[in-house]
């Protein structure tokens, strides 16, 4: 059992000392209401900056004309998106008809298969194909996929099939994380039924357990979907970027994040920018719009949480369930030894990919390694990172100065004080899901429209950081929120039990108890933090020295890396850079393995 505080001393008959403990109670809730109010704000800025932006630009443009129009030449004034639509849509549909099969034969494994002692292996696997940066995994295609495809097409090798393996690839994680908590929450009372009334454990498994679980798994296919389509730096790198509709499978594509990252640097402050303010518009609407497809069909982004379809029914009716889903799939069942042995190779191939691109980045890396790459100064003939890094850590110790205390102080009031099913919870819970659907590259417009030009701090570390500490801030309220609906009620109606006000309570019961969870969201930032550079082009910079203070432009290591490859001269430096880039990416996931399963022991034995 968990400690519970001691017994506090009776309240004083004090007046004076009552008012006190009233006002500091009051106060401390205010601060918790305004941190929760904090999303509804960044939301409502960012509608505020990119509509008044890209609105009258779509309407001098036409809004047919500018979703519509085939041709984009900004040099003749003519701006229409459609091509970028189209090429946002193919390469997402490529890589879901690639990544999603694998994804969810690989879950099926992990969920059903998989003996214990080879799952703690297979999963940290798994999990790190998540924490590794976009910039690498594109610096990864354009040096592994774009030959290969050059080699097998005779084309240039950048274009939309390259563009479609490296997002499947990408989108493994997202899948496989959701889809196999999808499946571990189904009954096992279901396939138990099954395998009683003779079915295999294949059979079960696939028919009856896969079944049960199709709301969950469509809801990772739809995260994984949003990943892909607000995608940005990788297709940069691959796509080919040609602003036209593409009419053979390799024919190079320009999605609707690339178009902006390409053409941002260089528009003017006309119809241009206006445009790709108004591109950014466009995403903004839709990445919200695929978070609202999944709440209309009832599915909830927590689905560790979440509950199949079959539970609340009687261990009769679910046998019942099992057999009439047996009996409807019989004539499937010969195919189970198929489905197992594609798991196997699901598993295979995503374990495969994992050790090739990090074997791949570290056999070109190391050797490249040079004590000039750690120089104090950045030159152009030493190309050093050590600024880089010192820059990276500076943002990340910064932003999430900015952030934890906010988010975790906003999910206190969500848990603690707030009337759930209230609508005022349900406000504050719509605007972080939308925060946490916009892509980056996002993120980045606002952050230079808002800190950049409106707050005339131009490109700094202060812009990078307060843009990240927004970006990164649902992520710590959604993660503190769970953390804390997991501490036991019991433990707050004993402290209250033992004379202990709500805020004592809180912070001396809840929150020590909720320490785990609350942990790995923020390490889970770190790596989010460290791997970002989309967003950090278009507000901190990219000049490659440290800051000397918060107006001063600093470029993190990701941001160097992609100015490496831009530039084309420094390739034995990128590969350099991509090593130690993963190596911090690699001790990110080691350590809030390594912190989350220390402090779960830790709760265990109190």
């Amino acid at each position: 059992m968990k400690h519970l505080p001691e017994a506090v001393p009776a309240k004083s008959k004090d007046p004076t000392e009552n008012r006190f403990f009233r006002f500091r109670e009051s106060a401390v809730k205010c601060l918790f209401f305004l941190s929760a109010l904090t999303s509804i704000a960044a939301v409502l800025a960012i509608c505020a900056f990119l509509f008044a932006g890209g609105i009258p630009a779509m309407r001098e443009i036409g809004f047919a004309r500018f979703l519509c129009g085939r041709v984009w030449k900004p040099t003749e004034g003519i701006y229409g998106i459609f091509p970028m639509i189209i090429g946002s849509l193919y390469v997402t549909a490529g890589a879901a008809l690639i990544g999603v099969p694998i994804a969810v034969f690989c879950a099926a494994y992990l969920a059903c298969f998989c003996p214990p002692k080879l799952y703690k292996i297979l999963k940290p696997m798994t999990e790190l194909l998540a924490g590794i940066p976009s910039i690498v995994y594109g610096f990864f295609g354009l040096t592994v996929l774009v030959p290969l495809m050059q080699t097998l097409t005779g084309t240039s090798g950048k274009g939309m099939v390259t563009a479609s393996i490296l997002l499947g690839i990408m989108i493994l994680p997202t899948v496989i994380g959701v889809a196999e908590s999808a499946l571990r929450a189904v009954p096992n009372a279901y396939e138990e039924g099954a395998r009683a009334l003779g079915a295999t454990k294949e059979q079960s498994v696939f028919f009856v357990r896969l079944p049960a679980a199709k709301s969950g798994v469509f809801a990772g296919v739809i995260l994984g979907i949003g990943r892909a389509i607000g995608e940005t730096m990788a297709l940069v790198m691959i796509a080919g970027n040609q602003a036209v509709l593409p009419e053979k499978l390799t024919d190079g594509v320009r999605t609707l994040t690339a178009n902006i990252v390409l053409e941002m640097a260089y528009a003017d402050f006309g119809l241009h920018r206006g445009a790709l303010i108004a591109t950014a518009v466009v995403l903004f609407v839709l990445f919200p719009y695929t978070e609202k497809i999944l709440n209309k069909r009832g599915y909830t982004m927590n689905l560790t949480l979440a509950k199949s379809s079959f539970s609340g029914r009687t261990h009769a009716e679910r046998v019942a369930k099992a057999k009439e889903k047996l009996h409807a799939d019989t004539p499937r069942m010969a195919s189970t030894r198929l489905l197992r042995g594609l798991t196997g190779l699901s598993v295979f191939a995503t374990v495969f990919t994992l050790i090739f691109l990090i074997g791949y980045i570290v056999v070109k890396g190391v050797p490249n390694l040079r004590p000039s790459l750690f120089a104090p100064e950045y030159t152009p003939e030493n190309v050093s990172m050590l600024p880089s890094i010192i820059s990276t850590l500076l943002m990340t110790a910064f932003t999430l100065v900015l952030s934890v205390p906010v988010g975790i102080f906003a999910a206190v009031y969500l848990t603690e004080y707030a009337a759930r099913g209230s609508k005022a919870v349900k406000v504050i819970r719509l605007a972080t899901e939308t925060l946490s659907g916009i892509p980056s590259i996002v993120y980045g417009l606002f952050g230079y429209l808002c800190f950049v030009i409106a707050f005339r701090w131009e490109y700094s570390f202060l812009a990078g950081a307060c843009t990240l500490a927004i970006m990164i801030l649902p992520l710590i309220v959604r993660t503190g929120e769970e953390a804390l609906l997991a501490v036991p009620d019991s433990y707050r109606e004993a402290s209250f039990g033992l004379g202990a006000g709500k805020l004592r309570t809180i912070f001396r019961v809840v929150l020590p108890n909720a320490a785990s969870g609350i942990l790995a969201g923020v390490i889970l930032s770190v790596g989010r933090i460290v791997g970002e550079s989309a967003a950090l082009i278009f507000t901190a910079g990219t000049v490659p020295q440290m800051p000397k203070d918060f107006f001063s432009s600093a470029r993190t290591l990701s941001v160097h890396l992609y100015a490496l490859i831009s530039e084309g001269l420094y390739t034995n430096q990128a590969y350099a850079t991509a090593f130690v880039l993963l190596v911090m990416v690699v001790f990110i996931n080691a350590l809030s393995y390594a912190a989350a399963k220390g402090l779960a022991k830790t709760n265990v034995s109190q």
